[in-house]
Formats: structure tokens, sequence, C-alpha cells
């Protein structure tokens, strides 16, 4: 049995990186939705209590950039595997 595998993509390391590359929205995405709930403990429940302000941290702008950065990131992973996907249904 032969091996089909060019050099590049056969290797280990190869895999490893695609696969990182593949699932790392994930991590933007958490760092957003984890940010959002600092943001209701920190500052909506205090104040919702009518207590003092006691962050000054962009809690909505950095969630939203988060948010931004994963959806791109989500985006190319699929517009990628997408692509392979049609490169490899044309060479059969």
């Amino acid at each position: 049995m032969t091996n089909t595998n060019t050099p590049m993509t056969g290797t280990r390391w190869f895999r490893a990186l695609l696969a990182l590359l593949s699932a790392g929205w994930l991590v933007p995405m958490w760092m957003g939705v984890r940010t959002l709930l600092d943001f209701v403990e920190l500052e909506l429940w205090p104040l919702l209590l009518q207590q003092p302000e006691l962050n000054s941290f962009p809690f909505i702008p950095f969630a939203g950039d988060c948010f931004a950065v994963a959806f791109l990131w989500l985006a190319a992973v699929v517009f990628g595997w997408s692509w392979a996907g049609v490169g490899a249904l044309q060479k059969r």
C-alpha cells in the first residue's frame, strides 16, 4: 500500500497545527462569553443594587472585539475547509 500524502500534509505536526487552527476560534469566543459574564457579575448586579461602580474596564467593547475575532476566524476556517472539500471532490 502506497502513501498518497504529500510530505507536508503527512506529518503529525502539520495535522496538529491544522487541528489547532480549525478549533482555535473557540478561545476568543470563550473570552467574549467570560467577559460578558464578568460584566453581569461585577458591573450590572451592583448597578441594579444601586451600589457604586467598582471597575473602569470596558467589558462590552472588549467582549465585542473577542466575538468579532472569533467569528472572523470561524469564517476563515469554514472557507478553508469548504475550499479543501471542493478540491477533493474535483479530484475524484
